[in-house]
């Protein structure tokens, strides 16, 4: 009986021993799976903050060259930008333009500019590359603003008031040509916004001719956007050096006939006996009288 009690106890602490293995184990292996697992997650944060650290590292470097590419376009844009230099003999001419034209001496200012044709049109398709420039205290500068010259073709320049890159107060237009002998044409008076916009002039002269038509013609009187309105004052000197003078009103452009008109059927023409001399005529085709013929031609844009 005492053997059969002891055999019986030595089962169940064997018994015992063998759950206490197995769940040790069972213990080892579950703290095992658990330390795996926090080794895997940690592997992967710091995975995660390498690829960040990559990534902004990348990011660092795209947008310093992209910095670096900016840097060079405004670099390149400022180089483009800034005004060719002009020769000694291209400040001379400019200058001596701006003088002549400022001080109203157009025939010297259009002998020089014909003279000078090959040179002018060097100077604006070669050196300023058909770009308009202002010129003034011997330079050129990209901001059309303030005083001075623009050189808008090789036969046209302005003279006078530049704002916001066009003609802005007093102005001269100014036009050397030669068409059946040399001449040169002007508008001068108070521009806005590019226009003629209030009291001025446009007109031409010849004074290089063997020809019997007018030496000069010039209307003088108030421009609205280009177009004279109101009473225009119109004066021509022909040939023999007579001077005439009609005082009549346009609108929008446009010639108005009033009562001092007359009408010719016989030649289909208006006729205006000028302001001193009944003998002396201005005549208008009568198929013309509708065009838009009191405007300014030597136009900004």
């Amino acid at each position: 009986m005492d053997k059969f009690r002891n055999r019986k106890a030595l089962i169940t602490a064997l018994a015992g021993a063998v759950c206490l293995a197995v769940g040790l184990a069972a213990g080892i292996g579950l703290s095992g799976y658990y330390h795996h697992e926090r080794y895997a997650r940690e592997e992967e944060a710091h995975s995660l903050q390498d690829d960040q650290k990559e990534s902004a590292l990348a990011s660092s470097a795209a947008e310093s060259a992209a910095e670096e590419v900016r840097r060079e376009l405004e670099e390149s844009l400022a180089a483009e930008a800034l005004p060719p230099e002009l020769t000694r003999d291209q400040k001379d001419l400019l200058g001596l333009l701006a003088g002549y034209i400022g001080d109203g001496a157009y025939e010297e200012a259009a002998r020089l500019m014909l003279s000078q044709s090959e040179a002018l049109s060097e100077l604006y398709y070669g050196t300023l590359e058909e770009n308009r420039y202002l010129y003034r205290d011997g330079g050129l500068t990209k901001e059309i603003e303030g005083e001075g010259l623009v050189l808008a073709r090789p036969s046209l320049l302005f003279v006078g008031e530049f704002s916001e890159g066009a003609p802005e107060g007093q102005c001269v237009a100014f036009q050397a040509v030669e068409i059946d002998g040399a001449r040169y044409d002007y508008a001068s008076g108070v521009w806005r916004k590019g226009r003629m916009n209030g009291e001025g002039e446009e007109g031409y002269c010849i004074y290089e001719s063997e020809g019997e038509e007018n030496r000069s013609m010039v209307r003088r009187g108030t421009f609205q956007d280009d177009r004279m309105d109101g009473q225009v004052i119109l004066s021509t000197v022909n040939a023999k050096g007579e001077e005439s003078t009609w005082t009549m009103e346009a609108e929008d452009g446009v010639l108005v006939t009033g009562d001092s008109w007359q009408y010719d059927s016989a030649q289909d023409v208006w006729q205006l006996p000028s302001d001193g001399d009944a003998s002396h005529a201005y005549t208008v085709p009568a198929d013309r009288v509708s065009e838009t013929y009191f405007q300014n031609l030597l136009t900004w844009e």
